[in-house]
């Protein structure tokens, strides 16, 4: 028993040290142009215009950071143009939208400053 405990305790003691926190979000520079991230940006400005009446153009993602749950959760960080009474003020968001493995989607949670 208290082998089998040390090598769990080893293996995150790694993984913590390599910079991957078990359940928490991994950083992915590599995925701020990936088309199907993008989509995601995109289907939260969406989300955002039918729930708040916010109207956003131009979305640019700043920060991708993902999270293995029963599927992915995808915290994405952007900025847009807030159309929303003919404004064009740059606006900072965060959205996080749950991926299911048969790929629906859902926006858990979406803000903008």
């Amino acid at each position: 028993m208290f082998k089998i405990f040390a090598v769990i305790l080893g293996t995150m003691l790694v993984a913590v040290n390599c910079g991957l926190l078990p359940g928490g979000y991994s950083d992915h520079p590599e995925l701020l142009h990936d088309s199907r991230v993008q989509a995601l940006a995109t289907y939260a400005a969406e989300y955002l215009a039918i729930k708040e009446n916010i109207y956003l153009s131009h979305i640019k993602l700043t920060r991708v950071q993902t999270q293995v749950v029963a599927g992915m959760n995808y915290k994405l960080d952007f900025t847009a143009e807030s159309i929303s009474g003919g404004s064009g003020k740059l606006t900072t968001c965060q959205a996080i939208i749950y991926v299911r493995f048969d790929q629906t989607q859902k926006v858990t949670k979406v803000e903008c400053h």
